[in-house]
């Protein structure tokens, strides 16, 4: 028995919000694979962290002028510190294509029980009623925060890092990746409730998502 045709409105409205909703979604997706490569950088860090304290090194290099972060001098302290820096940079970008592969934690009592069109429909709520205006939210606050850092001239008492205002800066960033991912999610559900034939079973969301 064939399919009666979709009603012309219905897939212009799923094409519309399935082509508005790659370019966010590809954009969560690319800055997550960038972010993943500081996992190296922070091992880097580990082991130069180690091997200092083992040798007995506090100060690598000093120069003239003051050096972005840095300041004067590259210390052990520096680079102890430079581990946490990145480490949140790698937790606050790499939130969306966490959200995007759905690797997040998701407290699931009825959600994997609920066909595509309901999985949908409590993707697009929960994304617009609850994570995007908590990610706007924490992001607008956090502009002081930030500021605040900017101007005091923010730095590390123990002759670490300095432009502590860079490390703050990531969580107002990195909100509004992961609000625009989320909104991305919401436009590609959108098209699915347009367009049921865009609606995967669970174990293809991914890949539909992603392709």
């Amino acid at each position: 028995m064939s399919h009666a045709r979709l009603a012309s409105w219905r897939e212009r409205g799923g094409a519309v919000c399935d082509g508005l909703a790659r370019p966010l979604v590809g954009l969560g997706l690319w800055v997550g694979r960038v972010t993943s490569w500081l996992v190296l950088l922070v091992m880097l860090a580990v082991l130069t962290t180690v091997a200092l304290n083992a040798l007995g090194i506090n100060e690598i290099v000093a120069w003239q002028g003051n050096v972005l972060l840095f300041g004067h001098a590259l210390t052990i302290n520096s680079v102890t510190e430079l581990q946490w820096h990145l480490f949140g940079v790698l937790t606050l970008l790499g939130g969306t294509y966490a959200l995007h592969h759905d690797s997040h934690v998701r407290v699931d009592l009825i959600y994997q029980k609920l066909s595509p069109r309901g999985r949908a429909i409590v993707d697009i709520l929960g994304h617009l009623v609850f994570l995007i205006p908590f990610c706007l939210l924490v992001a607008w606050l956090s502009q002081h925060f930030v500021m605040m850092s900017y101007v005091s001239g923010e730095k590390s008492n123990y002759g670490g890092l300095t432009d502590r205002y860079l490390i703050k800066a990531m969580l107002p960033i990195g909100l509004v990746f992961l609000a625009l991912g989320a909104l991305g999610q919401v436009l590609h559900n959108l098209a699915g409730l347009f367009d049921p034939a865009r609606l995967k079973p669970a174990a293809d969301a991914k890949e539909a998502l992603h392709g």
